[in-house]
Parts: C-alpha cells; sequence; structure tokens
C-alpha cells in the first residue's frame, strides 16, 4: 500500500481510507511508504483508548528531551538559565545548553491508526492540519504531527469524535474478562533500520494495546503513586502525580514552593517524615538528594546545569519575580560559587571573608530575552562581579523579601537589573556599568561586607585592553567592552556600555 513520502499522521492523502482491520505499519523504501512483509496482527483499538494512548506533545511549546516520557523535567525553549555552563563548569555540552526546538526530520517509519467507524468523522477533521511537513522527532521519539499547530488540530479532532464514538458503540464500565486485565500484546515485528527499544522504553506511537474486538481497550494506565502509597504531603487527600513528585498537582506544587512543607519539622526534601536531630532532611539518601536539588520545591533532583527541576517550578518562579532563592549550604551550586569567590581572591594581604548566605536570583523574561539575544550576536560570556551598598536587611537571617527604598542600591539592581543610565560619566573610564574577576577588587564597594556582592554574567565580546585611568572614556569603536588589569589582574576592571551586556546571576551575603 503506497501513500507516498508524508510521514505526518496528520498529512494521509484523500486516497487513503482507514482500514477496519487495525494499525498498519508502514515502512520507507525509496523515499515513499510501503506496507512491509510478513505477517502480525493488531486489533482495532477504540478511539477513547487511543486519545489517552497517543502524544501529540506538549502545547506549552517544551519538548523531551531525555526521551522519558515525563511531563515536568523540560524547559522552554531559548531558556537562559544555563548557570553552571559559562567558563565550561562540569564540562557541559553545547547539546545541554541549546535548548531550542529542533527542525524538522522524517522518521523511517510511521504506525497509522484506523479508527473503524469512526474513520470518516474523524478524517474530516483533519483538514485543519498542514498536510505539508512531515513529521517531528527528536532524540529517538517521534510525534505524530509536524508541530504545535498541527498537535492542537489532531487533538481537537480526536476529543470532537470521542463525543461520537461513545454515543455510537458504547463502552462498558469494567472488563468484560478480568483475566485481561494485566495482559500484554506482544511486541511490533522490528522495522528495518529502526533500533529496538524495550518496553518499558519503546515509543508510545508504536506500542497498541489489543484487545478482541468488542471488549474494552483498558485505559492508559494511570500515573503511578509513589511506591508507599503516600498522599500529596501538602493537601494529605490525593494521590502524589507520581513516583517523582511529592505533590499532587499544580496548585499544591505552587504552595509547596511558596511556603514549604505544612510542617516544619519534617524533613526539607521528602516532606514525609521527622528531621533527623541537628539536620534538615531525615537521614543520609534524603541529605544526598538535597545536595543537588531543585532550588525552589527542594523536592526534586535539578535538571541538569539548571538550577530548577522542570517547567513547573520554572514557571512558578517566573511568576513571582523579582526573586531570590537560598542556596543551601552544602548545595551543588553553593559550592560552585563559594568557590568562584574564594579562587577569585587576588589580595592576599587580607584573607577571604567567610561566606554567610548565597542566593539564586531569579529575573523575568524581560530581561534575560534581551541579554540572551545579545549573547548570541555578542559572545565571549564570562562571570563576573560587582560589589554594591543595600540599605535593607535583604539576604540577611533568611529575608528574602526586596525593600521599596529607592535608594537601595541592592534592590533597585534586583529590580530592574543593570542601567548604564545610572551610572554617572565620572567614572575612571566613562558612564559603564563596571564589574570585575577579581572578588577582592568587587568586595571592596560592599563597604566592609554590609553590602552584598553580585555573581553576574557578563558578554565581553571583543574587547579592548587598557593600560591606564582615562585611556578611553566611551566604547571604543568596533569594541564591546573595556578590560584594565590593574596590578596583574588583582585589581580588574571589567567595563560593558549597555544594559544587555550583564545580568545579576547570583548573591553573596557577608
Amino acid at each position: 500500500m503506497e501513500v507516498g513520502d508524508q510521514p505526518c499522521l496528520s498529512s494521509v492523502p484523500s486516497s487513503l481510507k482507514f482500514c477496519e482491520k487495525g494499525a498498519v505499519y508502514l515502512e520507507k523504501k525509496d523515499g515513499k511508504l510501503f506496507e512491509p512483509s510478513g505477517p502480525f496482527t493488531l486489533v482495532n483499538p477504540t478511539l477513547p483508548s487511543l486519545i489517552s494512548t497517543i502524544d501529540i506533545g506538549d502545547p506549552q511549546g517544551s519538548w523531551d528531551y531525555n526521551s522519558d516520557f515525563a511531563e515536568d523535567d523540560e524547559f522552554l525553549a531559548e531558556d537562559d538559565e544555563d548557570d553552571l555552563a559559562v567558563d565550561g563548569i562540569y564540562e557541559i555540552t553545547d547539546a545541554d545548553i541549546k535548548d531550542s526546538t529542533p527542525t524538522y526530520s522524517p522518521s523511517a517509519g510511521l504506525c497509522i491508526v484506523s479508527f473503524g467507524l469512526y474513520a470518516n468523522v474523524l478524517y474530516s477533521r483533519f483538514s485543519k492540519v498542514c498536510q505539508k511537513k512531515p513529521q517531528y522527532s527528536k532524540v529517538g521519539r517521534s510525534y505524530p504531527t509536524c508541530g504545535l499547530t498541527c498537535a492542537a488540530a489532531l487533538k481537537s479532532a480526536l476529543s470532537s469524535s470521542s463525543v461520537s464514538a461513545s454515543a455510537a458503540s458504547p463502552v462498558p464500565s469494567t472488563l468484560r474478562d478480568s483475566s485481561y486485565r494485566n495482559h500484554r500484546p506482544a511486541p511490533l515485528r522490528p522495522m528495518r533500520g529502526v533500533p529496538c527499544t524495550s518496553a518499558s522504553t519503546a515509543n508510545p506511537l508504536i506500542t497498541h494495546i489489543a484487545a478482541p474486538v468488542g471488549n474494552q481497550v483498558p485505559q492508559r494506565q494511570q500515573r503511578s503513586t509513589n511506591s508507599q502509597g503516600n498522599n500529596c504531603v501538602v493537601c494529605k487527600v490525593k494521590h502524589c502525580r507520581d513516583n517523582k513528585h511529592v505533590t499532587c498537582g499544580l496548585t499544591c506544587a505552587e504552595q509547596l514552593c511558596k511556603m514549604g512543607g505544612p510542617n516544619q519539622m519534617n524533613c526539607d526534601y521528602c516532606h514525609r517524615r521527622p528531621k533527623a536531630p541537628g539536620h534538615n532532611q531525615c537521614g543520609k539518601t534524603c541529605a544526598n538528594n538535597a545536595k543537588s536539588a531543585c532550588l525552589l520545591c527542594k523536592s526534586r533532583p535539578k535538571f541538569k546545569q539548571y538550577y530548577l527541576c522542570g517547567k513547573t517550578c520554572k514557571q512558578i518562579a517566573t511568576k513571582m519575580t523579582p526573586l531570590i532563592l537560598d542556596v543551601p549550604q552544602g548545595h551543588v551550586i553553593y559550592e560552585m560559587v563559594e568557590n568562584k569567590f574564594k579562587g577569585a581572591w587576588k589580595f592576599l594581604g587580607n584573607p577571604c571573608p567567610p561566606i554567610k548566605k548565597i542566593y539564586k536570583i531569579i529575573e523575568s523574561r524581560d530581561f534575560l530575552l534581551p541579554y540572551d539575544q545579545y549573547k548570541k550576536s555578542v559572545g565571549n560570556e564570562v562571570f563576573r562581579f560587582h560589589g554594591t551598598t543595600r540599605r535593607c536587611t535583604l539576604g540577611a537571617l533568611g529575608n528574602t523579601r526586596l525593600c521599596s527604598n529607592t535608594g537601595c542600591a541592592l534592590c533597585s539592581i534586583l529590580k530592574s537589573s543593570f542601567k548604564t543610565s545610572l551610572a554617572g560619566p565620572s567614572g575612571a573610564f566613562g558612564g559603564g556599568i563596571y564589574t570585575s574577576s577579581a572578588s577582592n577588587k568587587a568586595y571592596s564597594y560592599t563597604s566592609g561586607g554590609s553590602g552584598a556582592l553580585f555573581l553576574t554574567k557578563v558578554v565581553l565580546g571583543r574587547v579592548r585592553q587598557v593600560n591606564g585611568w582615562n585611556e578611553v572614556m566611551t566604547l571604543p569603536a568596533g569594541y564591546n567592552s573595556v578590560v584594565f588589569n590593574r596590578q596583574g589582574g588583582s585589581l580588574n576592571e571589567t567595563i560593558v556600555y549597555s544594559n544587555d551586556a550583564i545580568r545579576p546571576v547570583f548573591l553573596i551575603i557577608f
């Protein structure tokens, strides 16, 4: 059965009719799709089951990069929060950093699912899809449509048709054969050129549930609850969404992120067992997990080089900006920032002051996107330190509430990021934003530690090296930054002249 080189489920040609026999697995040969040779049997699934098992992608704009079919460990495209990637920390690859949606690529084969007596109703609704682009695929996982627009059209068609399906052929409320409850179908015959996958990792688009005609096809298996059958730690009524979460859904997750666990005496990672005396966790397992936990919910591992566990916490945090998140001592991010501060201390006459608190700064996308665009066009991103004063108690004793004092430089930077308009032209190199690669130099602007220190990201681009004060007073033509390595770099001055060239990342309190 030749259907042409159209590997998108929603772009089948008008001459193709859905068969009544079941699924037809097509394979690609000489640029076209053919029905493969060899016997195999698949029985027609009912439409409601298809709706629950078919995966048309995430309408929010994120993709399953690690192909584990989880719904909350991915990040929105163009997310700049790759804090640990600067300066090659942990040797993170470009694939880890670049989180943009990849280009379309045709898959080797496609599973066309029969919809039986609902075919005409369903197919008539496919007119809203493009019928042009190939099926979207990424890191071994394929989607039945070319992108989010067609995915939405397909979902609408399936949902609308399910009404007709339930009316035309009612599905019994219970299985007629209870022995079938744990039945698993035999695997499909592998296609040539497509690697075999286990049942646990198989693409859901080519894993179909078979059942005798007339029997109800089991609904998609419910998300497994916690292995101990525990309920949500917040509402204590509903089951956790799966064994990776301690809450049942978004409402309770947001409450956990904002208020912490309801019982402050319980472990701050699992939120179920009491804390061990003198510790924040209940035992060694949770203590080890907490060292690399999400900085917002603190109940799941952070994702790769990011500071949060997934898009749910990312969206919650973004709604709360400007925001600073406490980085607990012993956390891998705390150690990274502390090591950078100590390693950049170049003034041997005075010892490096001890750090009391470290916070992760969360800025809105209104600030992050211009910086990200500038970074992509200019390049050469580095970490630099910036010292400032404060007129409030932000950061002290766990206080994370920004003040309303317009004269507080610390809170002003957190609210509006850095602004060249606030930098007077009387600076040693003009009206720019001054940072330093030497933490001791930046610390000297904190009023003896009563202020605060920012660890920032700075895009240097092409650097103009100068050898003395006032050598340049504006950004020289053809350059993006100015650097004065005074006293061999121990009093380094790094200056940028664009608001988009710098963003605060971490806040250090002494």
